[in-house]
């Protein structure tokens, strides 16, 4: 498997720099061809990756809640309101990129705990969407 990263990242990752993160790490699975780079600074995390070719950026308050990371759609659902479940790495790194602030601003010290709660709702309401059968109870 080859090394190439998107185009997109090295700009995602200048971006992330501007905004105070620095690198902690980047990583090469080439078995399956996984990849992933992250960011940290300021209490919040900023991750890119791929997973058997399939792209994402994820977000975590590391002050808060570090071994919880969101993707980038969970956090737009939060952000500005519901929409695909699944978006492609373009759409994923302008919304972070045009959303920093208010981003940062809701894994915060005075939003943090809302958040989260928040967060754990739109996941919940995303996996009923996707797997309706699993939320079905057998005793009715």
């Amino acid at each position: 498997m080859d090394s190439i990263w998107p185009e997109a990242i090295a700009a995602f990752e200048a971006f992330l720099e501007r905004v105070g993160l620095t690198c902690q790490g980047r990583e090469e699975f080439p078995a399956f061809g996984n990849k992933l780079v992250q960011y940290a600074g300021a209490g919040i995390g900023v991750r890119v990756g791929s997973d058997r070719g399939e792209w994402f950026v994820e977000i975590a308050d590391l002050d808060g809640n570090s071994d919880k990371w969101y993707d980038a759609a969970i956090v737009r659902d939060l952000v500005l309101g519901p929409g695909e479940d699944v978006l492609p790495l373009g759409d994923q790194i302008e919304f972070v990129e045009r959303n920093w602030s208010a981003i940062v601003s809701r894994f915060g010290p005075v939003e943090g705990k809302e958040t989260h709660a928040r967060l754990a709702i739109l996941r919940k309401e995303r996996a009923m969407r996707l797997f309706p059968g699993m939320w079905l109870s057998p005793y009715k």
